[in-house]
């Protein structure tokens, strides 16, 4: 008998295990009741991050490569300004559910939106990023260069190693803090399995070993996710990688992996001090200025 899902997103969602816990009781319903129905009850969110935003989405999107496509409602509250911010960062889009006909009007916020990329459109998407955190965000010259380095490794990532072809991505600038948040996700085979070729990790092993430099499946140089951990420590930011039923978090001298919900595929989250400057030849090369070398890109 088909029955409705009742997916309540509100101001609890305030940590990505949090979210990830939401997102893996939602995908462990629908693999096993797949004609079901679901109701989004978004009656008492009146805020929530972009990245936990996209980690859900991703989730739909998982069931939807299963051949689970969900479809449904949208319950909210008028006095909740949650559900316009959702439709604002594009995450209906492609969705089964039915929103009201006055949000549907409203166009994707200019400075935020969730976008899907693949190695044809992956430069475009890249760079509609970078120039609005850079058009918008009071951001270092280094800070900047160092997150173009870094994030074009992270997507090259998701198209070399998860065996999907595509990835999400979606960023923010809090000027109050001071601070960017970026998320880059997909569905795919997930970190130990793309390291399974070359390496016999476990999965907590190969969280702690793939920030490590020359770490690699074997299609990459294994810099990538080196280069992004050595940012964050310079950056006295954040990272965190969920895969599997693993989390690993780095920051300035701290380098920890917890047990979280399963989550099938790779999210790697990132928050950035754009007033803390970072030395960009640390993880870059010493014998190749990537700052001259992009700001000539840029400027001429």
């Amino acid at each position: 008998m088909q029955k409705v899902y009742p997916l309540e997103l509100n101001d609890d969602l305030n940590r990505h295990e949090v979210v990830l816990r939401v997102c893996s009781n939602m995908v462990e319903h629908f693999m096993a009741n797949p004609k079901d129905q679901i109701e989004i009850l978004v009656t008492r969110l009146n805020f929530i991050y972009p990245d936990y935003a996209l980690m859900l989405l991703c989730a739909f999107k998982y069931l939807e490569a299963q051949g689970i496509i969900i479809m449904g409602r949208v319950k909210y509250n008028k006095r909740s300004t949650g559900l316009e911010y959702l439709c604002r960062i594009n995450f209906f889009e492609g969705l089964s559910v039915k929103i009201p006909m006055s949000l549907k009007q409203i166009s994707p916020h200019t400075l935020v939106k969730i976008q899907k990329y693949d190695e044809d459109n992956q430069i475009q998407v890249l760079e509609s990023i970078l120039e609005m955190l850079r058009n918008h965000g009071n951001m270092d010259d280094n800070v900047y260069v160092s997150l173009d380095y870094c994030l074009n490794e992270i997507l090259d990532n998701v198209l070399l190693h998860s065996q999907v072809g595509h990835g999400w991505v979606v960023a923010q600038y809090f000027p109050n803090l001071n601070s960017i948040r970026l998320i880059v996700c997909d569905h795919g085979i997930g970190i130990k399995s793309a390291l399974e070729a070359t390496y016999n990790f476990t999965e907590q092993e190969a969280l702690l070993k793939c920030v490590d430099d020359g770490i690699t499946s074997g299609e990459g140089m294994g810099h990538g996710l080196f280069a992004t951990s050595r940012f964050i420590e310079l950056n006295q930011g954040w990272l965190s990688i969920l895969s599997g039923r693993h989390k690993l978090d780095v920051t300035t001298g701290i380098k920890n992996v917890t047990e979280i919900c399963n989550w099938q595929g790779t999210c790697v989250y990132l928050r950035i001090n754009t007033n803390i400057d970072v030395d960009y030849k640390a993880f870059t090369g010493k014998h190749y200025d990537y700052k001259e070398h992009r700001f000539e890109q840029l400027f001429g």
